[in-house]
């Protein structure tokens, strides 16, 4: 399992770091998740947390590198949802910040 998530986790971002809208941009969305991966995989072996826990912290990870990406204002799949004038990506990215 633990294999299966760095994978993914590794996999998007090597994606998202491929032609990004803005490389700045791109380096200070993925940099919380970097440092996050260095954290959680420093202390692993003495400061386990639940399964359930990783992976709300890799669905962060990943939605910090799709914004990082793309830019939050520009998310292909959220453009005009639901009506909406503007993009709606960041409040996904909001919603993970707060709830993990």
């Amino acid at each position: 399992m633990k294999f299966a998530w760095l994978s993914l986790f590794c996999g998007v971002l090597i994606w998202s770091g491929i032609n990004p809208k803005d490389q700045f941009t791109w380096l200070l969305e993925v940099i919380p998740a970097m440092i996050g991966l260095a954290l959680i995989a420093s202390t692993y072996k003495y400061f386990k947390l639940t399964s359930l826990l990783y992976f709300f912290i890799l669905v962060h990870c990943i939605v910090l590198m799709i914004g990082g990406h793309y830019t939050y204002a520009e998310v292909p799949l959220f453009d005009n949802l639901f009506g909406s004038e503007r993009n709606n990506y960041d409040k996904v990215g909001h919603f993970f910040q707060g709830f993990v």
